[in-house]
């Protein structure tokens, strides 16, 4: 397995999620699943910064997880429904938003929104979250082309 160490500004990148988001992590996906979504986005977007050459510069990157869907049940689902299978696969994907901001002042959303219209769309072995990294990856692709192209 690669590791890509995320550059130390990568790692400051700010991940926070939406109210409702943060309320479905404390109420049924449980609060350890976002720090799994918070990091997959962290390192996704240092890995896209990368490839494309940034060095640490001006730019300020905002990420907000607005919701995300498992593909399998998580560890606190399993713990609070002790009649949930993991085997059980649903339909999943996520939901982002970022603002790259410039010292200069100007400003770049970007948004992303993936999520599989039925469980044919899955490819792949399903793991509990394989369909909201898929949308992070995307997501980070446009995050890494916003930060090229707001002015400096």
């Amino acid at each position: 397995m690669l590791a890509f160490a995320a550059p130390a500004w990568a790692q400051s990148t700010p991940v926070s999620f939406s109210p409702e988001f943060q309320t479905a992590l404390e109420e049924d996906y449980g609060v350890r699943e976002g720090e799994v979504l918070r990091a997959a986005v962290t390192d996704a977007i240092a890995r896209e910064l990368s490839r494309r050459g940034v060095s640490p510069g001006s730019a300020n990157i905002e990420v907000t997880i607005v919701d995300a869907e498992p593909n399998r049940p998580t560890m606190q689902q399993l713990f609070d429904e002790p009649g949930l299978d993991f085997s059980s696969i649903s339909i999943g994907g996520a939901e982002l938003r970022a603002v790259v901001r410039s010292a200069n002042g100007a400003t770049t959303e970007v948004t992303h929104r993936r999520y599989n219209h039925s469980l044919a769309d899955i490819v792949g072995a399903a793991t509990t979250w394989t369909e909201a990294r898929r949308s992070i990856r995307q997501f980070a692709v446009k995050v890494a082309d916003a930060y090229i192209a707001t002015p400096r």
